[in-house]
């Protein structure tokens, strides 16, 4: 199968600007394409320090959600959690420490902190994955993360 690459952001939406007040005719409706990548590095019962995770978000970047997909279960009767973040020196500063039991097969994770995944500033970021075992002897995982690539948002 053949792949395709855009420079990006890309946009979907056939009314580029408000003109008026009439929706499906003058008010604009083009937003960004939501886009996804997987680490390239799946996390172990092991990976107790810092790991790059092979997934770097684009500059102006908007984090929508961050999910853990396990590949092979963690074991012991300890939850296991895996956190994420923006660099080596803090792998838990984007996505805080999730658990993973003995019986997860994914989890969702939620922000480190508040405004954490409104953007990821203007540079791109490479991402981090660490694990605390609590005594699990095997387990791997991979880490999932959506975005809206240079989303341009509003003040609140």
């Amino acid at each position: 199968m053949a792949n395709t690459t855009f420079s990006g952001p890309i946009k979907s939406g056939n009314i580029f600007n408000t003109t008026g007040t009439t929706l499906g005719t003058n008010v604009k409706n083009v937003g960004p394409v939501v886009l996804t990548q997987s680490s390239t590095v799946a996390l172990t019962h092991a990976t107790t320090t810092a790991t790059a995770l092979g997934i770097i978000i684009p500059a102006n970047s908007q984090i929508i959600s961050v999910s853990i997909q396990v590949e092979s279960l963690f074991t012991a009767s300890n939850t296991t959690t895996i956190a994420v973040g923006k660099s080596s020196a803090s792998a838990t500063n984007l996505a805080a420490a999730t658990a993973v039991s003995a019986t997860a097969t994914g989890a969702s994770m939620l922000p480190a902190s508040a405004g954490a995944w409104r953007t990821v500033g203007t540079s791109d970021i490479e991402l981090y994955g660490i694990t605390v075992a609590n005594s699990a002897t095997a387990g791997k995982a991979r880490i999932v993360v959506t975005y809206s690539q240079a989303a341009t948002l509003a003040a609140l």
